[in-house]
């Protein structure tokens, strides 16, 4: 088992040099530049244009199969503007292709009705209809519907937290999609993937997802969905590059939406829900209020109950900036209330960590421990190490599937298949290396591990028995030798302050704060980013990330020798009180310190203190 991890492991490393890729802010342009020059193309050629009036005269005049098509023309207009009408014209089609035996018309019209369930928070509803059509097994000579109802099961999916799942249903969908070259299969599939790496927080593969959707959207002359893309763009490069760039973006989609049909209030709700964080990150309090005040008027206008957690998060989030905690509590708790009703799993375990924080610091503490407890719970649950696991061998198999398929393009091209031997050939030898290695590394990290233990745990005890000698000495700590002004990187009265500011900080073990980053200190500390990066960099000899880290560590040490009960609490647990964002940040930073992991050094302290015991 552990021969196979490594090999996996291996080739997610060969995967990641030649599969990933980074976009920047001059690809996004580039991107944007396409999407309006189609836009143009299909204004030229009259493409964009929708006639109401027309396609209702049309839906009188036709019969049978047409007027299915028409209905369909007619939903896919009205789906984001008012799903009331959108659905009725959604079951004139479904009737009608019931009646004249339109399997086609059938599976669409069930396919389009389950995307209205999840527009208004319906899950369990759609996923019903979804699986329905699985049963009946209808859908294999349909691929447009198959690719539909694919990527709607992984939205599902994602907004429940099931991203294992999410992940799984959209590689399939790409798998189908390239086996049977359909660029539609395609683009929904890239979508799906974008849209759960946006939920999971890892906006680079988001964004890499989402432009290569768009290549099949451009590929189809597609301009239904430009506006929702561009606002997709916008909320990662939000995050990646900044407010600026994505108000720019928005400024550009405020150009190209004065060139196609309104987007509708589903996608304006959740345009203006982003725009809203870009104000509320600004500083520019009553136009990000207006803006929300928009969102959920049209949230109560058309039942989107999907949007309706994440906009309540906005105004929690406002009333925090305005210093008005407990206008936050209420929105916090509103939005924990209407994430439990259609099981939005993630919002629950974010919302419930606020609401956590909040109310101990209100002095709540009955209420802060309830919704902590739920917290860790939902969060064991969305992010057991199983799921973890089977999230990274599925990227790992689509990386390992496009390294393959590069291959095979290259064989078509050399025609030569004595090249192929040869590369099986080299990689069941390469196999068999490895796990030469393995089994040799596991025992040979296996001693180096415990050498590390004992070492660590002297070091530890040194340091604890300096301490406790330094409680008992008034002696006052010598003062470095002064340098020169004209020697110094900033002014000596700045750095002394900053010096100062730093020592309290350590000694208030304020590193432990999970928001504790450069821009947060700095605040704190009330200077700036530069000085007091410089001063990291030439008095503590580290960057800040290490800096911090090293405190975080160095705390942690001396818990885990002296506080059995905190020993042996979960990891996620003892990562969060030690200020890590997760569990991986902290097994990166224990590993680099120490050279072991966290859970080796706690079972060998936990041995140690039982042979003392014995």
């Amino acid at each position: 088992m552990n021969l196979k991890r490594i090999v996996i492991v291996l080739f997610v490393f060969v995967s990641l040099q030649v599969v990933g890729q980074t976009y920047t802010a001059q690809d996004v342009e580039a991107y944007l530049v396409r999407l309006e020059k189609l836009v143009d193309e299909q204004l030229a050629q009259g493409n964009i244009v929708f006639d109401e009036k027309e396609l209702l005269d049309e839906r009188s005049r036709v019969e049978g199969k047409e007027k299915v098509q028409v209905c369909f023309k007619l939903y896919n207009f009205y789906i984001y503007k008012s799903p009331e009408l959108a659905e009725r014209y959604n079951n004139e089609s479904l009737n009608l292709s019931k009646e004249i035996d339109y399997t086609e018309g059938y599976l669409q019209s069930i396919t389009h009705q389950a995307f209205i369930y999840f527009m208004q928070g319906k899950f369990d509803q759609a996923s019903e209809l979804l699986d329905r059509l699985d049963t009946e097994n209808l859908l294999g000579k349909h691929p447009k519907i198959i690719a539909d109802n694919n990527a709607l099961k992984s939205y599902i999916h994602t907004e429940r937290g099931a991203y294992d799942l999410a992940l799984d249903t959209s590689l399939k969908n790409l798998r189908y999609g390239e086996a049977i070259e359909n660029p539609y299969v395609l683009m929904k599939a890239y979508s799906s993937v974008s849209h759960l790496y946006l939920r999971l927080g890892q906006y680079e593969k988001a964004l890499e997802n989402c432009l290569k959707g768009i290549d099949h959207s451009l590929a189809l002359k597609r301009t239904q969905n430009i506006l929702p893309k561009i606002d997709e763009i916008a909320r990662m490069v939000h995050v990646l590059q900044g407010s600026r760039p994505a108000s720019e973006i928005y400024t550009f989609y405020l150009k190209l939406k004065q060139k196609l049909p309104g987007p509708g209030g589903y996608i304006e709700s959740a345009v203006f829900m982003n725009i809203a964080s870009i104000y509320i990150e600004q500083g520019e309090f009553s136009l990000a209020e207006q803006y929300l005040n928009r969102v959920f008027k049209l949230i109560n206008e058309n039942e989107y109950r999907f949007r309706l957690p994440r906009a309540y998060i906005l105004r929690a989030e406002l009333s925090l900036k305005r210093a008005d905690t407990t206008a936050a509590i209420k929105s916090y708790t509103a939005s924990y209330g209407t994430a439990r009703k259609i099981n939005a799993f993630d919002v629950v375990k974010d919302v419930s960590q606020k609401l956590a924080k909040l109310h101990q610091a209100k002095g709540n503490v009955e209420l802060g421990q309830s919704f902590s407890a739920i917290h860790w719970a939902v969060r064991d649950s969305l992010f057991s190490i199983e799921t973890n696991q089977r999230i990274q061998i599925l990227e790992a198999s689509r990386r390992i599937n496009e390294i393959s398929k590069e291959k095979e393009i290259l064989e078509i091209r050399t025609k030569n298949q004595e090249e192929r031997y040869i590369f099986i050939l080299l990689v069941l030898t390469l196999t068999l290396i490895c796990g030469g290695i393995a089994t040799y590394s596991y025992f040979k990290v296996k001693k180096k591990n415990r050498l590390l233990f004992y070492r660590t745990k002297e070091l530890i005890q040194e340091k604890i028995d300096q301490q406790n000698r330094a409680l008992h000495t008034d002696k006052p700590e010598e003062s470095a030798p002064q340098k020169s002004r004209s020697q110094e990187y900033i002014d000596e009265d700045i750095k002394e302050i900053i010096l100062i500011k730093l020592k309290n900080f350590e000694k208030n073990n304020d590193f432990l704060n999970q928001k504790c980053s450069l821009s947060w200190l700095s605040e704190e500390l009330q200077t700036n980013q530069k000085y007091l990066s410089q001063v990291i960099n030439h008095e503590k000899k580290s960057n800040f990330n290490n800096y911090i880290n090293d405190l975080r560590i160095n705390y942690l040490l001396k818990r885990l020798v002296e506080d059995e009960d905190f020993r042996n609490s979960k990891l996620s647990y003892i990562a969060s009180v030690c200020g890590f964002n997760n569990q991986n940040t902290f097994y990166s930073a224990f590993k680099k310190r120490l050279g072991i992991l966290p859970s080796y050094f706690i079972k060998q302290l936990n041995e140690e203190k039982e042979k003392e015991r014995n």
